[in-house]
Formats: C-alpha cells, structure tokens, sequence
C-alpha cells in the first residue's frame, strides 16, 4: 500500500512540475467557466412545442414555462409543423392523464426525455411536486447538458493522458527498469500509476458540475459512470505510456485518442438510435450515454448499471488484447 501511493505522489508532483500536464489537468475547468457565459440560463426558453389548441387551457399555460408553443387545429397540422427544418415536438391530450408525443423520428435520442419529464410532471397532482420535478429534471438547456457531458467526458479522458505522460517520463529516466530490481510488484506499480487517473476526474467532474449550477443530479449514479469511465481512460493512458518513445509521440498519441472521444460522443448525441449500432464497440460511447442521461436526471440505477456493464466489458477486452504489449514494456 505504501509503495502504491509512493508512485502516487510521485506521479502527483510530476504533474504540476510539467506544463503540459498542468495545462491538461485545467483545461476542462476553463472550458466550465467559459461555458457558464455562454449557456442561455437554466430558466430560459430552450424547447419549441407544437401543441392541439382543443388541449386543457391549464395544461397549455403549462407547457409555455418550458418553452415557446405553437397552437395547432388536429393531428395532421402538428404533423406538418414536426416535420419541418428545425427541432419542434408535437403535443396532443388523449384524455385527462393520457398524452401523445408526436416526433419526426430523426431527432437526438435525447429530445424524446423532454416532454415525457414535462408530462410527468403535469401529471402531478400537487404543484409542489410540480415546481420541484421542472427545476431538476427538465427545465435545462440542452446546450448546458451536453456542454457539461462532454467537458467531464474530456475531463476523464485526459486523466488517462496523465498517466500516459507519466509512464513516459519513467521510460525517459530509465526509472522502469530500475523497479524491476526492488520489492514493488506489477500490481503495486499498474495501480499506483492508476490512483490519479480515478480521483482526478471525481474531483474535475463536480468542479465543473458546481461551476455550471448543475449539482441538482443523483451523486451516487455520478459517481459510478466517471469511475467505470476512469477504467477505459486509464487503460488508453497506458496505451499512450507504451506506444510512444517521448513526449512528442505522446502527444501524437493523445490526438489520435481524442478523435475516438470525439467520434463516440458525437455519434451518441447526433445519430439516430438505429444507426448508434455502428458504436456499440467503443466504451466511449456508453460513458457518452451514461453522462447525459445522469446529468438530465433521466437515468436510472439500471440504465447506469448497464451502461457501467458494457464499459467495463468493452474495457476487459481491450485489455486482454494489449495485455502481452504492456506486460513487455512496463513489467
């Protein structure tokens, strides 16, 4: 154990001696603050409704606290309005505590939670109930949602990156091989090198959660999908330790990486469900799920089991592929 954080503190003072690393470790914090500027307010109007003007006046007047509403005559001109150019959801009441949703079927996976979280809490029969549903669960701007995800999904990443670059400083002062000679074994050296890479992002991710006023989730479930995202990032630190010589390489390295982050996160908000099947492979691509489902509240323990399930599957096959490459180089 001690020997564990010995490479721990090492690693720790490492970091904040390199500029480069200190830059990784602030970047997503600087991001959050400039973020904070930019995101409309968590008040504002972010949705656009088209709703049946036959529909419950009370329910209407509701509906504007969410958003800007179009009132239609029927089913087939709120078809019409959906299926225009920009993001619009279709309303409709079929009775008292039924509703229907009406979407074109190309929208971001994540614009169907929206107006089930507001019928939800229309449904409510208190308006306590109500007000605290819509602050927490729905009333946030998709821009802030996933302006969070990806900056704490970044966040995770360059973790790994870290202990990516510390593995290469050891390879560069030959300090690697001089383990070998010592009573530190290979799982004390993997899991001292891994000890930033797990509480980095946990301490980055509610920094950044803080800065954006968006603290209102499930810390449990928050917790969960960073540490199991941790794993992947860690593992592609080590990867980058590997397979470059020096920091250069590293850096060449991580920009390859950072276009597998980029490509999971981008397919799992923009793509239609029915093509996401092309990025069922990445653990990039469930910790992408994972984040935005958590951070809009729309998540449950099972949802966060299964995306947690599918990381660290993914992860565990990746490992035993690189596993022989590793054990040469850093054991």
């Amino acid at each position: 154990m001690n020997r564990m954080f010995s490479i721990f503190k090492r690693d720790l003072i490492s970091s904040f001696r390199e500029f480069l690393l200190i830059y990784i470790i602030l970047i997503p914090i600087i991001l959050a603050i400039a973020l904070r500027f930019f995101i409309p307010s968590i008040n504002s109007v972010s949705f656009k409704f088209a709703i049946d003007k036959n529909m419950d006046n009370k329910i209407i007047e509701q509906f504007k606290d969410y958003g800007s509403i179009e009132l239609f005559d029927g089913r087939e001109e709120i078809k019409g309005r959906v299926k225009k150019v920009d993001d619009v959801i279709g309303i409709m009441q079929k009775d008292k505590d039924n509703f229907i949703v009406i979407m074109e079927g190309n929208e971001k996976e994540s614009s169907k939670f929206i107006p089930q979280q507001i019928i939800r809490s229309i449904n409510k029969k208190s308006n306590e109930s109500i007000v605290k549903i819509s602050n927490i669960e729905t009333k946030i701007s998709l821009v802030a949602v996933y302006g969070a995800s990806s900056i704490i999904l970044m966040a995770i990443v360059f973790s790994g990156v870290i202990v990516g670059f510390n593995i290469i400083e050891e390879k560069e002062l030959g300090t690697i091989g001089a383990l070998n000679t010592t009573p530190m074994t290979s799982i004390d050296f993997i899991l001292g090198k891994s000890i930033i890479g797990f509480i980095l992002p946990i301490i980055e991710s509610f920094i950044i959660l803080w800065i954006l006023n968006m603290m209102s989730l499930n810390i449990g479930m928050m917790i969960v999908i960073t540490l199991t995202s941790s794993l992947i990032s860690i593992l592609f630190g080590f990867l980058i330790g590997v397979f470059s010589s020096n920091q250069i390489a590293g850096v060449a390295n991580m920009k390859l990486l950072l276009i597998l982050v980029s490509a999971s996160y981008v397919g799992a908000i923009l793509l239609p469900k029915s093509k996401q099947g092309f990025l069922y492979w990445s653990p990039l691509y469930w910790s992408s799920l994972g984040l935005n489902s958590v951070i809009m509240n729309t998540a449950n323990w099972n949802d966060v089991l299964n995306y947690s399930f599918w990381i660290l599957a993914l992860t565990l096959v990746i490992f035993l592929v690189c596993r022989t490459k590793i054990k040469n180089t850093l054991i």
